[in-house]
């Protein structure tokens, strides 16, 4: 029998951090988390995303080159852009969400992506220039997921397969690419997940 550390070290004056603050590594890439800040929260775990990525049939050719997974603090910007705010060679960045999970979107967006949100049973109300969706813990994770992780992938995979310096295909692959693959893995999803549209 042994009794197990638990306090910090101290070494310079200066608490030390303990392991589970270093970064889980999976598969080749580092899976990290930064502090969503104040008002905010993480609406994916660490296990959602490893749990998700086991459904993806095709992820070890799609993640080449994948360095690393970010659960990222909030983001600066409004609307739907802070969901695609930060972009990097080798790397994903999934932002946090407003603690209420409210999302105001303007109606461009929201037409586009009317079906997802429809499939998942997500509420909304239309406004002159916006629409606010009021989504549930359940919905704001399969959003994260089914779309917005899929987003940022298909952007990852055209920028690491371009042919020349500046070639990469943009938003219109990278929409596309989440869109065909949301359909192809909702089943699995919903049998892992559950149904976010039933979802209390």
């Amino acid at each position: 029998m042994f009794n197990r550390r638990t306090a910090t070290k101290v070494k310079d004056g200066r608490v030390q951090r303990k392991n589970r603050h270093r970064p889980t590594g999976h598969d080749g890439y580092v899976l990290d988390r930064e502090s969503p800040g104040r008002g905010f929260h993480h609406v994916i775990t660490k296990r959602d995303l490893q749990v998700f990525i086991d459904i993806i049939p095709d992820w070890q050719r799609l993640s080449e080159r994948l360095e690393r997974i970010v659960l990222a603090s909030h983001s600066q910007d409004d609307g739907a852009y802070e969901f695609y705010h930060r972009e990097e060679t080798g790397a994903i960045f999934l932002h946090a969400w407003p603690d209420d999970l409210w999302r105001e979107f303007v109606t461009s967006y929201f037409d586009a992506h009317q079906e997802i949100f429809e499939r998942l049973g997500v509420s909304y109300e239309r406004f002159e220039r916006q629409i606010t969706c009021r989504f549930t813990e359940a919905q704001a994770c399969a959003f994260m997921l089914l779309h917005i992780f899929m987003h940022e992938l298909g952007h990852h995979y055209d920028r690491t397969h371009q042919k020349h310096i500046g070639s990469t295909k943009g938003e219109d692959y990278a929409e596309k690419f989440a869109t065909i693959r949301f359909e192809q893995l909702f089943p699995a999803y919903v049998r892992v997940f559950g149904n976010p549209a039933r979802a209390d």
